[in-house]
């Protein structure tokens, strides 16, 4: 019979035109297109389907490439073989990942754990400033941390600083973000409002009032008082002063060197308050207000009157004085005493503007989160630091993983997750290629450049019959991120993909229209 050559130059130029329409809009660096539909409507979206629909293309192979649907039975299918990957599958990929990760505990290798510490600090910090400066910062967070803790006490003073961070950085506008330094005691952000000498040598103790010194007056009483005679108004101002004299009173009774307050206290509280020694401090933010409390585990004073001050209520402090951070006067306050939480320095944040200030604690921030996810905190107690090495590491790990069978205990379950299975092993090397992409240069060879290096990853595995650490660096250049020290919390990636189950599970299940 007469041989027949078939030419599918024209489908692949079809292929490679409806791929261009949805690359770059994949990813977490994906672009938005902006097109214009035939009825004149414009549209902005990084959505495939959306362009698709919008184009109404009607080539026959472009159509084929992009109608196809599941039916009903293979919805169920694919529901199916989600719960077994969730059940199944998801298990034995963690306990072979886990395998290959790196975990230091705090007591039985402190150095180890300090270097893990550092290596998710500066993988998260080195995309957005050069190598001094990150080596700079990562030294001044690590130093604002006390790894002479025990382990529990460790652990609370990071879950503290990632909740309460911005109670801890003051952000000032400084020559270079190398200026960032810290200070060994909690700064508030208002200057004295009434300053007097304190004995260095001497415990500073104060009260934190979330109330005002003088009696609220109601509206009522306050519209009869000024319709009254002079000698009734002369009274309630003669109430008041005795009140505000108890106060002070009180405060030297019990040896109260300053007073704190998040409301403003008038300037004849203020005077009075003088001339018994007293300083004060006023318009404290409540957000600071409640973190101290919660950090020396004592109450605040929310209303009057009172006898005397409870121990509950008196604050200890090392020292507390005036000091100039950015041109701005601020009081630097040193709690001390017993039943002090898990105390860390606080951070002063430089950068030549205050957007860039901004930028900068965005940054710390997200290091700080991704330090405290790295952490398990286990019987005994224990802390631990879990992580796994960066540059798409886990995503290659994970890929091979899945494509080389070896999560299938048992041949006779081959088939149940194997398109499951084949779907994430896809959708885990489209990460790393999307790393690839975005941190090598743009050439005609570049898709080539990934896929010889994913060969060189899957080659080496198989080999040496087992999972490495190969991942991307900065330039594109496969390297052992272990030694290379860019580390990832690996309890991140583990809720990632267990989030990316649940969530196709969830639209699996909707309906018809978006299981398709």
């Amino acid at each position: 019979t007469e041989l027949k050559l078939l030419d599918f130059s024209k489908s692949l130029q079809i292929a490679r035109a409806l791929e261009s329409l949805v690359l770059r809009g994949f990813g977490p660096q994906g672009l938005q297109t902006l097109m214009c539909t035939s009825t004149g409507q414009v549209l902005v979206t990084n959505n495939g389907a959306t362009i698709f629909n919008a184009l109404h293309i009607g080539h026959p192979a472009g159509r084929l490439m992009i109608d196809r649907k599941y039916t009903e039975k293979d919805r169920g299918k694919m529901i199916r073989e989600v719960t077994h990957f969730t059940h199944n599958v998801f298990p034995v990929l963690q306990k072979q990942v886990l395998d290959h990760s790196r975990t230091s505990s705090l007591i039985n290798d402190k150095k180890a754990f300090c270097d893990s510490f550092d290596g998710v600090l500066r993988s998260v910090i080195s995309p957005h400033y050069s190598a001094r400066v990150v080596e700079n910062l990562v030294t001044t967070v690590t130093s604002s941390f006390n790894f002479d803790l025990p382990s529990d006490h460790f652990y609370e003073q990071v879950s503290i600083i990632t909740r309460n961070l911005s109670q801890f950085v003051v952000k000032t506008v400084g020559p270079s973000v190398t200026d960032s330094t810290t200070l060994d005691s909690f700064i508030i952000q208002r200057d004295f409002a009434l300053h007097l000498n304190l004995c260095p040598m001497e415990k500073v103790r104060f009260v934190i009032l979330m109330c005002s010194i003088e009696e609220q007056v109601k509206q009522e009483d306050n519209e009869s008082i000024y319709l009254s005679t002079n000698d009734s108004l002369r009274n309630f101002m003669l109430y008041q002063r005795k009140r505000v004299d108890k106060f002070a009173q009180m405060c030297v009774e019990q040896k109260i060197n300053v007073v704190i307050s998040s409301v403003g206290i008038p300037k004849y509280c203020l005077q009075v308050l003088a001339s018994r020694n007293i300083s004060v401090i006023h318009y404290l933010e409540e957000e600071d207000v409640e973190f101290l409390s919660q950090m020396c585990r004592k109450h605040v004073i929310l209303e009057f009157p009172r006898v005397q001050f409870t121990e509950k209520e008196i604050f200890v402090a090392s020292s507390c004085q005036r000091v100039i951070i950015g041109g701005k006067p601020c009081v630097q306050l040193t709690p001390c005493g017993e039943g002090l939480a898990p105390y860390t320095k606080t951070l002063i944040l430089a950068a030549p503007t205050d957007s860039l200030c901004g930028q900068l604690y965005t940054v710390i921030h997200k290091a700080i989160k991704s330090v405290y996810l790295s952490l398990i905190l286990s019987e005994g107690p224990s802390c631990s630091s879990a992580t796994i090495p960066g540059g798409t590491s886990f995503e290659l790990m994970c890929s091979h993983f899945l494509t080389t069978g070896r999560w299938c205990k048992s041949k006779t379950l081959v088939n149940e997750g194997v398109q499951m299975a084949s779907i994430l092993a896809g959708a885990f090397v489209g990460v790393a290629r999307i790393l690839h992409r975005n941190v090598t240069e743009t050439t005609q060879n570049q898709t080539r450049d990934f896929l010889i290096k994913l060969s060189r990853v899957w080659k080496r595995d198989a080999d040496m019959n087992s999972l490495h650490c190969l991942g991307f660096d900065r330039r594109g250049t496969l390297r052992d991120m272990d030694k290379e020290g860019v580390l990832e919390p690996i309890a991140l990636k583990f809720h990632l993909v267990s989030c990316l189950m649940d969530l196709l599970c969830t639209l699996l299940k909707t309906d018809g229209i978006i299981g398709t």
